[in-house]
């Protein structure tokens, strides 16, 4: 904003001068009095404006499944900023064909380091397709917070790209340096991601090569860059200390109420794409200088309130309230939980008043209608489809919230029975399997996909793509055969969702050969049912790029 006051003013002029700066002060002490609670305030939607390039949109988008940042101006309010960094965020919406709506990270301090948001370096817009939809991780977060447990912030947001409305978005609080910040007083310390399930990434002790590790952790900032190795001390500490002194032993090295805390909420609200539930991924580890103790923060919780996930995951039957242990791959720190008798007693009194206080149905099913009312009339402009990727049979977002709320009262109801009953450890979900349950596999049911293909493959990843022929499929599920399986076909990677016509399989070794096939499932009364699978192609994988 500039005025140029000329060299003949009369003093009227130079009055009006003055008022005009009096006017333009007051805006700049306005604009610097916002902070990034405001931005985050629960009840207010945020209306957020991008302004990106034509040739820059087309750039980024043509470079999926690559998530390439382009330049774009932000404005928020009166706060307006040029040459920030936007990509397209999370898996799913780096699919090329991907016919939902897509995420998008803001990163403001991508071309000029020093550019903040209000003291935020970044801005994450989740698309709410998940599970969870649009609901899950507000109250996630919220209760986590409450409890004083690290964790995002998070509201709701419009987005605008170029002036054309992109529809309602999770506006989830990035963990990264500013996160740090706030929450522990300064940017220094390790700082990790596990963003997909490798080496370590159950806490399981895989040797002190680092280059295993780091199949697995992303160092998030410079302190992490080069510290592997505590990292690698921290995973081994967990997994091969002395389990006569084990609390001790957690104690010393993590937060260990919080991870509890945790464990529990996670359990509750379904959110078994975790270290925790399921899949050992989704979170940070942050190790605070100060304390010399390492956290566990989770990420991505819009995928919570969801049972039977992808067909095959008994979240509610298959995950105990009071054995807090689910299938997966073993996790060494749950196991030594379950097992020492001080740490599960501990467990459960921390789990039991969470529950009353947090995981009523009452209390939930309130909390899901007030959230909804708050962006129910921006929903209904939303140009994006009224259902989430992984269940393609929504019909609509009342729909949704229903099915939401119908989880979390039979949750509570279980959960609230088995921690005054805990009985003895139940069956793994391995051994386990509900009433009437049958695992997907390649049937007969006609229109499967076709022409399946080896897009690109590393010494660590295998990308494919086929055809897909299937009408109102519920998904895809890429199959898997090597020496190690002896050349049988299992399930391998479960692709939800109509139209999903890719899938990267991160979880291949060097030089190893592969065979792969993909088949589409559909649900039935006894769960999924596959059609006839593709053909069959095979793929070695490079040697170590070292």
């Amino acid at each position: 904003m500039k005025y140029i006051i000329g060299a003949n003013s009369s003093l009227i002029t130079k009055k009006l001068g003055c008022f005009i700066l009096f006017i333009y002060c007051a805006h700049v002490v306005f604009a610097t009095d916002l902070n990034s609670d405001i931005f985050y305030e629960r009840d207010r939607v945020q209306e957020i404006h991008l302004t990106i390039n034509e040739l820059n949109l087309k750039s980024m988008k043509d470079s999926l499944p690559i998530r390439k940042y382009v330049p774009a101006n932000l404005r928020w309010r009166d706060i307006q900023l040029e040459n920030i960094g936007v990509r397209f965020k999370g898996d799913s919406s780096s699919l090329p064909n991907q016919k939902h709506k897509r995420g998008y990270l803001i990163k403001v301090c991508e071309f000029n380091k020093s550019t903040r948001f209000l003291k935020l370096r970044r801005i994450a817009l989740d698309n709410g397709i998940q599970f969870g939809s649009l609901f899950s991780e507000p109250i996630v977060t919220d209760i986590l917070r409450d409890m004083e447990v690290p964790s995002s912030r998070y509201n709701y947001a419009k987005l605008f790209i170029n002036g054309d409305y992109q529809g309602i978005y999770g506006n989830v609080e990035r963990i990264d340096e500013s996160f740090i910040e706030r929450h522990f007083g300064s940017s220094r310390g390790l700082l990790f991601k596990v963003h997909k399930p490798g080496p370590g990434a159950n806490f399981s002790y895989v040797g002190d090569d680092i280059t295993q590790y780091k199949k697995a952790f992303e160092p998030k900032n410079k302190d992490a860059e080069n510290s592997f190795n505590e990292l690698v001390d921290f995973i081994k500490k967990i997994d091969k200390s002395n389990k006569s002194n084990y609390e001790q032993t957690l104690n010393d090295n993590l937060m260990l109420d919080n991870f509890l805390k945790t464990t529990a909420v996670m359990l509750f609200a379904g959110c078994f794409d975790q270290l925790t539930g399921w899949n050992p991924h989704n979170y940070y580890l942050y190790h605070n200088p100060k304390t010399d103790r390492w956290s566990y923060i989770p990420w991505d919780l819009d995928v919570g309130f969801a049972d039977h996930a992808f067909g095959t995951i008994p979240v509610i039957d298959g995950w105990h309230a009071a054995w807090p242990i689910p299938g997966g791959p073993p996790k060494p720190i749950l196991e030594n939980i379950v097992t020492n008798p001080k740490l599960l007693k501990k467990y459960r009194e921390t789990a039991s008043p969470l529950l009353e206080k947090y995981f009523k149905p009452e209390k939930l099913h309130q909390r899901f209608n007030t959230l909804y009312t708050i962006i129910k009339h921006d929903l209904q402009k939303d140009p994006f489809p009224k259902r989430r990727v992984t269940n393609p049979d929504d019909k609509g977002y009342e729909d949704i919230l229903e099915k939401l709320k119908q989880f979390s009262t039979k949750r509570y109801k279980l959960a609230r029975n088995q921690l005054k009953h805990p009985g003895q450890r139940p069956k793994s979900h391995s051994e386990h399997q509900p009433e009437n349950h049958q695992n997907p596999t390649p049937g007969n049911s006609p229109n499967g996909p076709t022409k399946l293909r080896v897009i690109s493959v590393t010494n660590n990843t295998v990308k494919l793509q086929w055809k897909d022929n299937a009408k109102k499929e519920n998904g895809h599920i890429l199959q898997r055969a090597s020496l190690e399986t002896k050349w049988e076909f299992r399930n391998h990677i479960p692709r939800p969702g109509r139209n999903e016509t890719q899938a990267v399989d991160d979880r291949a070794a060097p030089a190893r050969k592969y065979r792969y096939r993909v088949y589409a499932v559909f649900q039935s009364k006894q769960g999924m049912i596959g059609s006839k699978p593709s053909g069959i192609v095979e793929v070695t994988t490079q040697t170590n790029a070292n």
